[in-house]
């Protein structure tokens, strides 16, 4: 039935993605995208798991746009990712996930256009998905420099001194949740550095442009 072979459409595009991933063909891409609209298309509106679908989608629809596609490919999942959020209200267990995407989304369009309504929303986004994934949470330093990172730009738009101080904040945390062998650790290196750099800029702290160093060093 529509029900088992949607699920198995869904199998391959996932596997089918994976061999992408290793290899890097963008048919293998194509492939996925075209596999994961046949699944959707048989879960309609109301469909348990017509959700799953749209994040699969909305989600190869960034990587597209990503390696280079078209602005209508992230208008496109922008859309879809609020189908999602739609369907995944509070309480639901993968909300954090799409709240996620849609602030990525957002975040993406306004370093594109520099809509300052996209980025306050994406900030507004990226702190509920801190609430929802507190210490000892596996995502949580990840979502710390999420919001960090949005934060400091809206510190370069705004020019708001506590946004930046809140966003080394963050990465600070972010830090400390990534200790050395932490596949995360040299993003938040990362991260954190860049921000000291923005305040060694704005501020001429040599203290400031000197732990940048020493973390970039690290990275």
């Amino acid at each position: 039935g529509d029900k088992r072979r949607s699920l198995a459409l869904s199998n391959l595009a996932v596997a089918i993605y994976d061999r992408y991933v290793r290899f890097g063909s963008c048919k293998d891409l194509e492939e996925t995208m075209r596999l994961h609209k046949a699944a959707l298309n048989l879960r309609p509106s109301g469909h348990p798991d017509r959700h799953y679908s749209l994040y699969n989608l909305a989600f190869v629809l960034r990587v597209c746009y990503r390696l280079g596609g078209s602005e209508d490919d992230l208008e496109e999942a922008i859309r879809i990712d609020r189908e999602v959020l739609n369907l995944r209200p509070s309480g639901h267990p993968d909300r954090h996930h799409s709240l996620h995407n849609l602030a990525a989304g957002l975040g993406e369009r306004y370093r594109l256009r520099g809509s300052e309504e996209d980025l306050e929303e994406a900030i507004r986004l990226y702190r509920e998905v801190v609430d929802l994934r507190p210490s000892g949470h596996p995502f949580r330093e990840y979502s710390l420099h999420n919001l960090g990172r949005a934060l400091r730009d809206r510190y370069r738009l705004l020019g708001l001194e506590h946004d930046l101080e809140s966003a080394i904040q963050l990465h600070r945390e972010g830090l400390t949740l990534s200790p050395p062998g932490h596949p995360m650790r040299r993003f938040s290196l990362e991260c954190l550095a860049g921000a000291l750099k923005v305040r060694y800029d704005s501020k001429g702290c040599e203290e400031d442009r000197e732990e940048a160093i020493r973390l970039y060093r690290e990275a």
